[in-house]
């Protein structure tokens, strides 16, 4: 697939090539620069700013002295996972009556249900619900819970519809909120709630460190823009990771063989929180709260190898359902600019990762759904940068069961037969976005400069280093190199089953060497071209003791 190569500019004089990249990021002011690059950040606000949060600390306090039971309700995902866990923990150093319940994907679908709501009620003789990660658009639900005499607290980072449920809400990004950070996950969120009762309760600060491990695998995990106040929760989060403070987290990370490796955005977002997600995919996500919390090292041996072991059947799993997806839109739907693809054989557990991977493959906004035993459809989607994947679902909300989401993802349900009318106006409404810019369909690279060979080095590639944590909003800078004389031996070969090309090639007495994974159809186009240009980003490669800088391409093309 071609793709546009947005060259952002040349270095800036007098600044380093940090500075620089944060500089194209819109990052000017030296205070602000300093905070960006700092190993201790500050930036961080007042729960109290959040809407709503002093009733919901009042109510949480009224209940704590009452001695009364808390149910916190999560969500299958890790950011759900992490969030639960989290307010167990923190709930557990004021009150010993804290249990938590996450739904079943299959059996209960996302979000409060009113049989679960039942339970907790009966069966785990609860008087106070605290959603996390959900629950902002459960307005039935919570006029359920508070019918059958159950108190309500609703915390979730999802966009609010128009129509509210009637309870103490903390969300962000509701209209008339002061809050002035608005992309925190549904852990974050969460440990807003926890950082504000513990001023209330006047509580030790060291309480409010526990828990950032748990904080960064959400925030990471979830895709929210890692910026800001995230940066700030992300970055500690890490340190207290690779210090391996938790036990379940340390017992995964040996499970997987990252025990010896620093442990980066990029690993939890590839290694680890697909682990935690792969429990909710495919058998029950509470294990992974029971791995955060565990105590046992035996035990927290045992279900860290069982969620690796999800993790792999998740995995065949996917590339199954990839495959069938990615047959049926060459089949009939390639003249769709909005792909709405029925995969029946395909676990629900799976189709919103799908949905992503045939996104990237088409580079369209897509929804890939699934007969549910119930007969009604399920549905999960991704979208492209500059489609905004929930307003197009608000558009049509007529149609659905229910439905939510953000602006990059969405999960919906909706009867069968409303199914090809929501892909008749989807495809419109696509086309519609086309016509007035079709550059929103080719996928764009973000360059930041052109760099001369020599200046690809160990030491630039540790000063790019201090922009990590890497993530949405702050991605890995790329660079360009032109005019590569290309050896003739590129390699084209496999690897941890993705298809790899390998170059190694000069740019006058600098040699370069370069590795780029999804590149296998530019192999063919380029086997017999003597020069190249690459668009990479730079990673330090060690092998046999040798420290050497390598470029991990991303797209390649015959030099003009």
């Amino acid at each position: 697939m071609n793709k546009i190569w947005d060259v952002k500019g040349d270095k800036i004089q007098g600044l380093s090539v940090v500075e620089s990249i944060l500089h194209y990021k819109g990052i000017t002011d030296k205070k602000e620069i300093e905070e960006f690059l700092s190993d201790k950040p500050k930036k961080t606000y007042d729960p109290f700013l959040i809407k709503n949060m002093k009733e919901a600390v009042d109510k949480i306090k009224h209940h704590i002295h009452n001695d009364n039971k808390i149910v916190i309700f999560g969500d299958y995902d890790v950011d759900g996972v992490t969030s639960s866990a989290l307010l167990v923990e923190f709930f557990s150093n004021i009150t010993d009556n804290i249990d938590y319940y996450i739904p079943n994907r299959f059996s209960e679908g996302y979000g409060l249900n009113k049989e679960a709501i039942k339970k907790i009620k009966e069966d785990m003789q609860a008087n106070l619900i605290i959603t996390v990660d959900n629950g902002i658009s459960s307005f039935e639900e919570v006029n359920y819970a508070k019918e059958i005499g159950l108190d309500i607290i609703v915390t979730d980072h999802h966009n609010p519809p128009e129509k509210l449920p009637e309870c103490i809400i903390i969300n962000v990004k509701q209209d008339d909120d002061k809050y002035p950070f608005k992309e925190l996950c549904g852990c974050g969120v969460a440990f807003k709630l926890a950082q504000a009762l513990q001023r209330e309760l006047n509580l030790p600060k060291n309480i409010l460190s526990t828990p950032l491990d748990l904080v960064a695998l959400g925030t990471i995990a979830d895709l929210v823009p890692l910026i800001d106040e995230n940066r700030t929760l992300v970055k500690y989060g890490l340190k207290r990771i690779n210090s391996n403070k938790r036990l379940g987290i340390t017992t995964l990370r040996k499970e997987v063989g990252l025990d010896d490796k620093e442990i980066s955005a990029g690993r939890i977002g590839y290694v680890l929180g697909p682990c935690f997600n792969a429990a909710g995919r495919i058998e029950d996500a509470k294990l992974g709260v029971k791995l955060l919390l565990e105590k046992n090292e035996e035990e927290a041996i045992k279900v860290a190898a069982i969620l690796h072991n999800l993790n792999s059947k998740r995995q065949d799993i996917q590339e199954k359902g990839e495959e069938f997806c990615r047959l049926l839109v060459e089949t009939n739907y390639m003249n769709h600019d909005f792909l709405v693809v029925r995969a029946d054989g395909v676990s629900e557990g799976v189709i919103g990762i799908v949905a992503g991977r045939i996104k990237d493959l088409f580079y369209k906004p897509t929804l890939v759904v699934t007969k549910t035993e119930e007969g009604y459809i399920k549905g999960s989607g991704r979208s492209i940068k500059g489609i905004n994947i929930y307003d197009e679902l608000v558009n049509v909300s007529d149609l659905f069961l229910g439905f939510g989401g953000h602006e990059m993802a969405c999960g919906f349900s909706l009867e069968e037969d409303k199914l090809d009318e929501l892909r008749e106006k989807l495809d419109k409404r696509a086309k519609e976005i086309k016509a007035k810019d079709s550059n929103i369909f080719v996928p764009k690279l973000n360059i930041m400069t052109e760099l001369d060979a020599e200046q690809l080095s160990v030491d630039l590639i540790n000063e790019i280093s201090k922009l990590e944590p890497y993530g949405m909003a702050n991605p890995k800078p790329l660079f360009m190199i032109k005019d590569i004389q290309v050896n003739p031996s590129w390699t084209k070969g496999c690897g941890n089953n993705n298809v790899h090309l390998k170059l190694s090639g000069k740019k006058g007495n600098t040699f370069l060497s370069g590795i780029g994974f999804s590149l296998n159809e530019k192999y063919e186009s380029l086997i017999n071209q003597n020069t190249v240009d690459v668009v990479f980003s730079p990673e330090i490669n060690e092998y046999n003791g040798k420290v050497t800088p390598q470029m991990v391409m991303e797209d390649i093309k015959e030099s003009e």
